[in-house]
């Protein structure tokens, strides 16, 4: 354990530790409650990033709504404690923001559930989120990293980042990565295949040195249900690591070669699991396997990697991991083997210190007016008498296009994963938790129907053109997953901490910068041209031969 880590683990132990968790879990319930906080969604009792301002007027016993309506007009969505209306006013949108407090409090759940493990190994899965920012934030909070690319690594070391501290996966590694990796002597490659061994001990030998390796195995566990099938990774259906039979026979090739070192057994089985079960079935897979491997082939590991997929809160119906009974079970049987323990996590770090701020460019309603212009009553009511229908015989439509794409934001295309949306202001008779009118469908600009974040969001208010939104928990695989699909720009992103601080941490794409690798072919022969001359010969042949007759 570092010496930051160390630290870090005495902060949550003891009787002040216990303040300190119980003020995290119960922050917005029990203790520091700010008057500012404002009504705010809760995640198992756990406050929110975001809420909406002066919630304490609410709880002035007997005073009438009309005369709140009358005083404080509409209540302000804060972000981090920063008004969203301030950060669009200053960054424009779409706009990523990222609470530092909120993922700071996220690694402390996990140092402090892993304060009474001895030797443990905590690395942030880069691919959540790679903004240079972040993970400079890691760093200097102790952690290791989980990186599945050359591109990772070169993050990782562009911001100072021990590479000691860096465990290499991924199942395509190529030459020039593998090289790169061994160059910088990144801590552990987990090894996924026999060619990519045999890759890594040539290209130690080329560069004379000793790289340490994992294997990957695949525990060929029984996953359905656990989470959406694009996103598991640990049975033999899946692409990953080596089939845990087949284990023994490439640990003793890795165990003959000079320039390899075996250091533990390495194993993921996908992300957003909300279950423990798996993890326990992998863990006790992986333990026997070391078992085996030191009482049949004299091998000896050091760690088992247990990868990450914790699942975070992201949607009412999703159950949240108790992260500190999870790892406590989990650590247990591992370190009484005098074992290192390594998790991986990215989504339970990231993902609820994040949201995207978006803009809402139209509303439009389809079926109720001719004209096509949209429906004065924007929304609708879902109480209100039966809609018109269309000629199609479909109810009306209302849609709130936004100026965010699924190129900004893809997990709702991809998974079919609805993250909350709340406007950025809230009048005080339409607050959450009063009777909910309005329904929407919130769609972006792209030019494909799957460019929809929530089908019938239903909602207190009626949404106007040039107000804001904001997509929650978004911290994670949002900015990573984001393209330039439809040529649009990639967003901005701003970290804020300590309340009213506010950081531009990637500046908003322009158009020029898309293209500025790209160059026209101006000396191809075009073939379409020349049958376009040909065609034009024998029109001009067929004119003249007309002309003559």
């Amino acid at each position: 354990m570092s010496e930051t880590e160390e630290k870090a683990v005495k902060q949550e132990t003891g009787f002040m530790g216990q303040i300190r968790r119980l003020s995290r879990r119960f922050s917005g319930t029990l203790l520091n409650v700010d008057s500012k906080a404002g009504p705010h969604f809760t995640h198992s009792g756990r406050k929110t990033i975001y809420s909406y301002d002066d919630e304490e007027q609410l709880r002035i016993g007997g005073v009438a709504a009309e005369e709140l309506i009358e005083k404080y007009g509409k209540y302000k969505l804060r972000i981090g404690g920063v008004a969203a209306e301030e950060l669009i006013e200053k960054y424009g949108t779409p706009l990523y923001v990222y609470d530092v407090n909120r993922l700071t409090d996220n690694y402390n759940v996990y140092l402090g559930s892993l304060r009474n493990v001895k030797n443990f190994m905590l690395c942030y899965a880069v691919k959540a989120n790679s903004n240079l920012a972040l993970l400079d934030i890691f760093s200097r909070l102790g952690c290791g990293f989980d990186v599945v690319s050359g591109g990772e690594i070169s993050r990782c070391l562009a911001v100072g980042i021990d590479p000691s501290k860096i465990v290499y996966s991924g199942c395509g590694k190529s030459i020039e990565e593998i090289d790169y990796a061994v160059r910088s002597e990144v801590f552990c490659i987990n090894v996924e295949s026999w060619g990519e061994l045999e890759r890594i001990e040539d290209r130690a030998r080329a560069h004379n040195k000793v790289q340490n390796v994992s294997i990957r195995v695949n525990p060929d566990i029984n996953l359905d249900g656990h989470s959406h099938p694009h996103i598991l990774t640990g049975s033999s259906s899946h692409k990953f690591g080596v089939p845990i039979n087949e284990a023994p026979e490439i640990y003793n090739r890795a165990k003959a070669s000079a320039h390899l070192k075996i250091k533990g057994i390495s194993c993921h089985l996908g992300s957003s699991i909300q279950q423990l079960e798996p993890f326990i079935e992998a863990r006790d897979k992986l333990l026997a396997l070391a078992d085996e491997l030191r009482n049949e082939n004299r091998i000896w590991v050091e760690h088992i990697n247990l990868g990450g997929g914790f699942a975070a809160q992201i949607a009412t119906n999703l159950d949240v991991p108790d992260i500190p009974g999870w790892v406590e079970k989990l650590a247990k049987p591992i370190t009484e083997r005098g074992l290192k323990m390594v998790l991986e996590p990215g989504r339970s770090l990231m993902a609820d210190a994040g949201v995207l701020l978006t803009k809402i460019e139209y509303v439009k309603r389809f079926g109720s007016c001719g004209s096509g212009q949209s429906s004065p009553r924007s929304g609708s009511l879902v109480n209100a008498e039966i809609p018109v229908r269309s000629k199609s015989g479909t109810a009306p439509k209302a849609f709130v296009v936004v100026d965010a794409g699924f190129n900004d934001f893809a997990r709702t295309a991809l998974y079919g994963q609805q993250h909350k949306i709340i406007p950025s202001n809230a009048k005080v008779e339409q607050l959450p938790g009063l009777p909910s009118e309005y329904k929407y469908d919130i769609v972006g600009p792209i030019c494909e129907s799957t460019d929809c974040f929530f089908r019938d969001l239903i909602l207190s208010q009626k949404l106007e053109p040039n107000s804001a939104l904001a997509i929650c928990d978004v911290g994670a695989y949002g900015m990573t997953l984001s393209s330039n699909y439809n040529t649009r720009n990639r967003a901005a992103e701003v970290l804020i901490s300590d309340g009213p601080t506010h950081t531009l941490i990637r500046e908003r794409e322009k158009y020029e910068d898309q293209y500025a690798k790209e160059r026209t072919a101006t000396d191809i022969n075009l073939r379409a041209l020349e049958m376009l001359e040909e065609f034009a010969s024998r029109e001009d042949l067929a004119q003249t031969e007309n002309g003559n007759q």
